[in-house]
């Protein structure tokens, strides 16, 4: 193994690969780095200098990371973060006068929750920003990364490097439009008789806990339309007679909007717990941990109906 001597190397180009390894085009990373795109061809030119690898190839109009590129691609964000947090001279975190940003990911069904959380943030802590991502398959890397503060995900998200508390666990419901058929007589054979709506969001890899129960149990659907997000779900379901299996958390006051109708389950299949997951390297940061409790309150407005029960961090 090469010995790198670190006084050779320029922090500035590692900031740079940062960038050009998740835009994987070297223009869409000048912008964001406001720089010319000369300027990050010069530095990749550098960079591949330093690590004697191509690290970024072209393909079309994007470039695909070699494997050690991909390899850095994991580590570089944490090794960045641990150096500004290293410089930066710590701030304590003062609710009246703090201009922090806090950055939450979550699933898209966490909307109904979203006024609630913000009128408390803003309530006592005026002056702080609060920017919400997609929860994607990236997530938990990501906030290990320190790139969010919090993550709202299924209990199945935990790993070494998160800490979690559980937000609550609600169980699985059938949903359609009010007088669907399927209903007049619900039982696992109308369930699996009428075709079905599936939400396939881009962390959902290979078959969801629904279908690979229903197999367990020698039962089958089929899978007639499928959407990206549980917000589309809704007018979906009440213009067509589609059924959707999911669990009741993720359907908010979407069912009293577009007048849909709700059943149990037709089999047995355990409920999905939430979590509210940090960064184990930020410990209990004074900040992150108020936000923390700001989320956890939010969840505990969370209507009756859904049947999940909340607990704070």
């Amino acid at each position: 193994m090469n010995t790198v001597q670190l006084r050779d190397v320029d922090l500035n180009l590692l900031v740079v690969l940062d960038e050009l390894l998740r835009a994987r085009s070297v223009t869409h990373a000048a912008e964001r780095l406001n720089l010319t795109p000369s300027a990050v061809s010069h530095a990749l030119k550098r960079l591949r200098e330093l690590f004697d690898d191509e690290l970024l190839l072209r393909d079309g109009r994007r470039m695909r990371p070699t494997v050690r590129a991909e390899g850095l691609a994991d580590a570089l964000p944490r090794v960045l973060q641990q150096v500004a947090r290293t410089i930066a001279a710590p701030e304590p975190f003062r609710l009246a006068t703090s201009t922090r940003t806090f950055r939450l990911a979550a699933p898209d069904f966490i909307a109904p929750l979203v006024p609630s959380l913000l009128h408390d943030v803003q309530g006592t802590a005026p002056r702080v920003r609060v920017e919400l991502a997609p929860y994607s398959a990236a997530a938990v890397r990501e906030l290990a990364a320190g790139r969010y503060d919090a993550l709202v995900a299924p209990d199945a998200a935990r790993s070494g490097d998160l800490r979690g508390v559980p937000l609550g666990a609600w169980p699985w419901a059938v949903y359609a439009r009010e007088g669907h058929p399927a209903f007049d007589d619900w039982s696992v054979e109308a369930w699996s008789a009428y075709p079905h709506l599936q939400v396939r969001t881009s962390v959902l890899e290979g078959r969801g806990p629904t279908d690979r129960r229903a197999t367990e149990l020698g039962i089958s659907r089929v899978v007639r339309a499928v959407v990206p997000n549980f917000s589309m779900a809704a007018p979906v379901l009440a213009q067509t007679d589609l059924l959707l299996t999911v669990p009741s958390v993720t359907m908010g006051n979407a069912v009293a909007a577009y007048h849909l109708e709700r059943r149990e389950i037709p089999f047995d299949l355990a409920p999905m717990g939430l979590s509210l997951f940090r960064s184990a390297a930020e410990g209990d940061e004074p900040g992150v941990r108020w936000f923390l409790e700001r989320v956890a309150a939010a969840f505990q407005g969370l209507d009756e109906s859904h049947e999940g029960a909340a607990v704070s961090p």
